[in-house]
């Protein structure tokens, strides 16, 4: 088995998920705010995936799928915060961003698919080479350095997964099932 193929279902699944979550959900739903958290479930999911794409591209040294492919003209945001995936954003700022859900599930299997391709291209030894993770260092001092394909894990499956369950919270909170048994 290649790298990629150890990853295939896990960047399939949790690129697919949010189609799931989201399905038959009104505008009200996917932008409800609980009282005690700021983010509303349309920016859990793009947050979940901008950050993706931009930091595993980052670290990976590729483009990252939001400029290459025109995902930026389709999923405007005039205040991205500080790191242009929602970081450092207040629950007002949050509350304004409002995107096409559609256009938004396209573009989180765009990143899964642009993921999966670079994980296929990896062999055994580029996906075992590590690479530093010096922003992470303060906060997670076991993270200073990960391999290729632990970033890709890291980043594809556990980030995403943490972002996806956040959905379910909410819409928990909402009364609403969080996924399907």
């Amino acid at each position: 088995m290649t790298p990629g193929d150890f990853l295939r279902k896990n960047i399939e699944f949790w690129h697919w998920h949010p189609r799931l979550l989201c399905k038959g959900l009104t505008e009200e739903q996917l932008y409800w705010q609980p009282d005690d958290h700021p983010n509303h479930i349309t920016f859990a999911i793009w947050h979940a995936y901008r950050s993706e794409d931009d930091i595993l591209h980052q670290l990976l040294g590729s483009a990252n799928t939001f400029a290459t492919q025109g995902w930026a003209d389709r999923l405007p945001v005039a205040e991205p915060g500080d790191s242009g995936f929602g970081n450092g954003l207040n629950r007002e700022q949050i509350a304004a961003v409002h995107l096409d859900l559609p256009t938004l599930l396209d573009y989180a299997e765009a990143v899964g698919k642009a993921v999966q391709d670079y994980a296929d291209s990896l062999t055994d030894e580029t996906a075992a080479q590590e690479l530093p993770l010096p922003f992470f260092k303060p906060v997670y001092p076991m993270l200073d350095t990960m391999s290729r394909f632990e970033i890709i894990n890291f980043f594809s499956v556990g980030h995403v997964a943490e972002h996806l369950g956040e959905v379910q919270y909410i819409k928990g909170l909402l009364g609403l099932q969080g996924a399907a048994l």
